[in-house]
């Protein structure tokens, strides 16, 4: 049995080693910039999420600057491809033109991503400020992929969140005599639920953190089962520290007073699962697991910040769709700890727990180490 049981984590650590390149699903923003008879759109689109749609390798974005970047698919291919992908009409139907005006590789960045500069025209007497807006870019391919929209009416004015286009939703209505502050709320707090639910490297920290809820620590190891008050007040100690901590620099990073380089966060990111696995093997830091999570908290909120800081929100705006988006993110955090709890209490009181807890927290650490090779 034991030989058995170790093929079966063999394989799963084979398996998560195979995919520890997954990362949160890269969402693509667009920016409406209404003109006097055009309206602008800014793409920005992650290059991860495009090599899923075309197949083909990053290794070509690599050259430094000031060196010349290949394309990884000609520029006239991919203006076709957007053009077909994007797609605004106008009330009665009838469709915009559309015109890909500039395309711009930057694979020197984390994430990299290709910008693309549009121009849609609506047909004759058809209003700017009235119509819809359809983008199904990389989602016609990727279900899970995100699309934030915002738009500008004004050169001098912050960009107002209209929506987010995702699978079932490839389409939303712009109306530019819409002031209202308040607006999008919906959208941005499904866009933190989103971040965290494909956040693979968010949810791996926190579940790894969790791995000894139930246990109590004694000369080095974990030891015996600490009963159903110990698991809760471990889980309220570490959640509660971890919302704190990523708050706090999700506020500052949105509104651009805290910005550090992605590549090192994300680095960092999968240091702490690294962390948090070794102390789910052996008790590293027992009864101070709330202090960790505030500490690694604080780096996760910084990534959590890049997901919205882009969208360029200011007063209002800034303050309700923060609060959104952290909402949608808790709501998600709690929904996933309170499925989480019961199964944790059933393992610690099998005779499967001296095996499950230690062969999860391995595949965790093996997964976090290859993270960190491909980010650092």
């Amino acid at each position: 049995m034991d030989r058995l049981w170790h093929l079966i984590a063999a394989f799963g650590l084979a398996t998560m080693m195979a995919a520890a390149g997954a990362h949160p699903s890269p969402q693509s923003e667009v920016l409406l910039e209404i003109g006097p008879d055009s309206v602008r759109a800014k793409l920005v689109l992650p290059l991860d999420e495009l090599r899923l749609v075309f197949g083909w390798p990053l290794a070509t974005l690599a050259a430094p600057d000031p060196a010349p970047r290949a394309a990884p698919i000609p520029d006239a291919a991919m203006a076709a491809y957007l053009a077909a992908h994007i797609r605004p009409v106008a009330a009665d139907g009838r469709a915009w033109v559309v015109k890909v005006e500039r395309l711009q590789w930057q694979g020197d960045q984390r994430p990299a991503v290709l910008l693309a500069t549009m121009s849609l025209r609506p047909p004759t007497g058809a209003p700017l400020e009235h119509f819809m807006f359809g983008d199904d870019a990389i989602a016609h391919r990727v279900p899970s992929h995100l699309t934030v929209v915002a738009l500008r009416s004004d050169v001098e004015a912050a960009p107002r969140v209209l929506g987010t286009l995702r699978f079932g939703q490839r389409s939303l209505e712009v109306k530019l005599a819409d002031p209202r502050w308040w607006g999008a709320c919906a959208d941005l707090f499904w866009l933190g639920m989103t971040h965290i639910a494909e956040g693979s490297d968010h949810l791996l920290f926190l579940l790894t953190l969790l791995l000894p809820a139930a246990m109590l620590a004694k000369g080095g190891k974990w030891d015996r089962t600490g009963g159903t008050r110990h698991l809760v007040v471990y889980l309220a100690k570490v959640v509660t520290a971890f919302t704190i901590g990523h708050s706090l620099t999700l506020i500052l990073g949105a509104a651009g007073v805290l910005t550090l380089p992605e590549r090192p966060v994300e680095f960092a990111i999968a240091a702490s699962i690294l962390v948090a696995a070794i102390h789910a093997w052996r008790p590293v830091f027992p009864r101070c697991e709330g202090a960790i999570a505030a500490a690694f908290g604080l780096l996760h909120g910084l990534a959590f910040a890049s997901a919205i800081r882009e969208l360029q929100l200011s007063g209002a705006r800034l303050a309700i769709g923060v609060l959104a988006f952290n909402l949608g993110i808790e709501t998600a955090q709690t929904l996933i700890v309170a499925a989480v709890a019961p199964l944790l209490v059933l393992l610690e009181r099998s005779h499967w727990s001296r095996r499950v807890r230690p062969t999860a927290a391995i595949l965790a650490g093996a997964t976090a180490l290859v993270w960190m090779v491909q980010r650092g």
